[in-house]
């Protein structure tokens, strides 16, 4: 017997979604008699229809051949069924899953297999995500590599490794025409250059950077404009340059004030006005810089911190979303820390903490600004359970249109202590401690899943799959355990899309969740 899939024994998946074609070919081996085949199965493939269906008599030397298709959703999807499947060896840091094949004979049975290796994308998509890049430090103070990119979660204030180059760089950009970021390496000791940098943080050297700046120079601000041109700046003698970000060409270069009235770590363009902004380290003010001029206006007060003037602080990321929102990180009053993610108040040029993460070094970050046509069309936002239970912003948006009926039709949810209930109720043992029996356990798994799929489909506006599992749990363990699987992968399917930051869903409190849970009966 043999299983292939994609024509492979073992299948490389790195764009998503990803549909994977299954053959499985069973072969009567035996020397002079005709062999019956009784069964086929595969516990990935339940909705596959095997035809011809078993039982049937396979002649002697003849096969028959099985095909089959499967859908990847996500990444996400993939680490999900590592953990599901039969072998040993997954879920690992390869990120593969095993698939088996089963043929039941009548004189014994044979299995086949195949493995399915899933890497990120290498692609960006244009959403909410921030990426945060950071380098190593050298004895002398300088960057050196390894750079590490990062995706910040401003919810949870964490940082999750996308990859890493052995070039230092910084000046982290986000390119919207062709979905790459953009940075330049600068280690203070050698001649810069110009690099793009693909999901998985693989840098590729786009062209030496020829400028007016001598090679001591860190550049550590970028940004990219409207036309998907590329503006850096670097502090030593305050020079910003645009570069053409196909060819690495410096297109033009100015100075931008002097080294006693004007310093920054980074800026960002706006896309509603095509301005530049940052935060002035000199002056503590939010400041406006004209991308072709490089003329410089900073705001008439010094910025205040959550109500607290702003005293030696130092913003190393700035970024801007395509709404027109505006965001630093850095340090905070009191501390030379740059670990704290700050929402910028246009109209006064104030900040407000949103969270607190990990602390950085030569540090930069990016968000797309710009979503113009023709880029890749944002793809669907999902969370798991755990953030709709943990959130009491995001569950009150998923409950203001109105009750949820469950999946299985018997109830609804109509309050936050109810969802909560559902959403933290334990597969095993009840809220009074009686022991679920394995139908009450299903129903557990496949009502907190339904609720997370529908408050999806709420508040990110990501459509729940059509699942009905009969009043009652008419329909059988197989069919159920097929919805929760359904359900499981749809909600994890989304994981890396950002939560858009206009939702302003800052704090997830599990605590609060659970404490204020109200479990159903199941």
């Amino acid at each position: 017997m043999d299983k292939l899939v994609n024509g492979q024994k073992q299948a490389l998946v790195n764009t998503y979604p990803a549909t994977l074609d299954f053959t499985f070919e069973v072969t009567n081996i035996h020397p002079t008699l005709p062999s019956e085949l009784l069964s086929v199965a595969d516990p990935l493939l339940t909705d596959c229809t095997f035809s011809p269906a078993p039982p049937l008599t396979v002649p002697v030397g003849q096969s028959v051949t099985y095909q089959c298709q499967y859908t990847v959703d996500s990444y996400e999807a993939c680490v999900a069924l590592g953990g599901r499947d039969s072998s040993p060896d997954t879920p690992n840091e390869d990120v593969t899953f095993t698939n088996v094949f089963t043929a039941g004979w009548d004189v014994g049975s044979s299995q086949s297999s195949v493995n399915v290796k899933c890497e990120q994308e290498h692609i960006l998509y244009c959403d909410d995500t921030v990426y945060i890049s950071t380098a190593s430090s050298s004895d002398a103070g300088l960057p050196t590599g390894p750079a590490l990119l990062y995706i910040f979660d401003p919810t949870a204030g964490t940082l999750s490794l996308q990859g890493e180059t052995s070039l230092p760089y910084n000046a982290l950009a986000f390119n919207h025409v062709d979905n790459f970021l953009y940075a330049i390496s600068s280690d203070g000791l050698t001649q810069p250059s110009f690099i793009r940098l693909d999901a998985n943080g693989s840098a590729t050297v786009i062209a030496p950077l020829v400028t007016g700046a001598s090679n001591s120079a860190i550049w550590g601000a970028g940004t990219i404009l409207q036309d998907g041109t590329y503006l850096g700046f670097e502090r030593a003698s305050n020079r910003m340059i645009r570069v053409d970000s196909t060819t690495g060409a410096v297109l033009s270069e100015v100075v931008v004030g002097d080294l006693s009235t004007f310093s920054l770590s980074d800026f960002a363009v706006n896309p509603l006005n095509g301005q530049i902004y940052g935060f002035n380290v000199l002056s503590q003010r939010l400041t406006i810089v004209d991308p072709l001029t490089g003329t410089f206006s900073d705001y008439p007060l010094p910025a205040l911190i959550d109500g607290v003037p702003s005293v030696d602080n130092n913003m190393i990321s700035v970024t801007f979303t395509t709404t027109g929102q505006l965001f630093f990180y850095g340090t905070s009053n009191g501390s030379t820390l740059a670990n704290t993610f700050y929402s910028v108040d246009l109209a006064t040029g104030n900040l407000t903490t949103v969270s607190t993460g990990p602390t950085t070094q030569f540090a930069d970050g990016a968000v797309c600004a710009f979503n113009l046509p023709p880029a890749p069309s944002p793809r669907p936002v999902t969370r798991e359970r755990g953030f709709f239970g943990s959130s009491e912003q995001a569950l009150s948006e998923c409950l203001a249109p109105g009750p949820i009926t469950l999946a299985s039709g018997l109830g609804m949810v109509k309050t936050q202590e109810e969802a909560l209930g559902v959403l933290w109720a334990h597969p095993t043992l009840s809220a009074d401690g009686h022991l679920r029996s394995d139908a009450q356990s299903l129903d557990v798994r496949l009502e907190r899943e339904w609720l997370t799929a529908i408050c999806n489909e709420r508040v990110f506006g990501t459509q729940a799959p059509a699942v009905t599992v009969g009043v009652g749990g008419s329909w059988g363990r197989v069919l159920r355990e097929e919805a929760l699987r359904r359900l499981t992968s749809h909600n994890q399917s989304g994981l890396r899309t950002a939560v858009p930051l206009s939702k302003a869903f800052w704090r997830l409190n599990p605590i609060w969740g659970m404490s204020n849970a109200l479990e159903p009966k199941f």
